[in-house]
């Protein structure tokens, strides 16, 4: 199927992989250093991993980590404290790790790290807070079943949680961290943080 063929997470498919390409496309091409929290079982380094570029995935469970390999390296760590020096990566991303966090110590230890300039790239979710979030319920569920009869569905083995905080928790909670960050909500019960380090 065409549509299958088009996405290169077809054969891997959730609503984290599927916008992982996006997530990709935000990282600038100079960029040589990309910090992946959460990185989980590494998927990740599919989509941002190039040649010259050293990419780092950081995971406090060391289970899923996979082996090092040439220009990518694991490290077992918390995203609330990172084991790395001030200004050390061109890039850090985190994809639905917040959730299982203290929110606001991730992203400051995600922005710690950051070379003043770079992005911080955030992929979560939210809870169901209300008639607001309405619209984009009804929105999420019929573009899951358009996209997801074309992929083949997979379930990493990571650990799940269900967030605690709603929408518009999330939003909040990622402006007061990170002044100036844009909030964007996507199809499929997702949301993008883009912030870049000014100083």
């Amino acid at each position: 199927m065409k549509g299958r063929r088009s996405h290169p997470f077809a054969d891997r498919w959730n609503h984290n992989t599927h916008y992982l390409p996006l997530l990709a496309s935000h990282i600038p091409p100079r960029v040589d250093s990309v910090l992946d929290v959460g990185c989980g079982d590494g998927t990740l380094r599919r989509a941002v991993g190039s040649v010259g570029r050293r990419v780092v995935g950081v995971d406090l469970d060391a289970s899923v980590l996979p082996v090092d390999s040439s220009g990518v390296g694991y490290v077992v760590a918390s995203a609330e404290d990172l084991p790395f020096a001030d200004r050390t990566f061109g890039v850090v991303t985190m994809t639905m790790v917040l959730h299982h966090l203290e929110a606001e110590r991730a992203l400051a230890e995600a922005a710690r790290v950051l070379v003043p300039g770079s992005v911080l790239l955030v992929l979560g979710y939210g809870r169901y807070g209300g008639w607001r979030d309405a619209p984009y319920e009804v929105r999420d569920v019929v573009t899951h079943r358009l996209v997801s009869r074309r992929m083949r569905l997979w379930d990493p083995p990571t650990a799940k949680a269900a967030p605690s905080g709603t929408w518009s928790e999330a939003r909040a909670t990622a402006r007061d961290a990170l002044p100036g960050c844009s909030y964007r909500r996507l199809a499929m019960w997702r949301y993008l943080v883009e912030w870049t380090k000014r100083c």
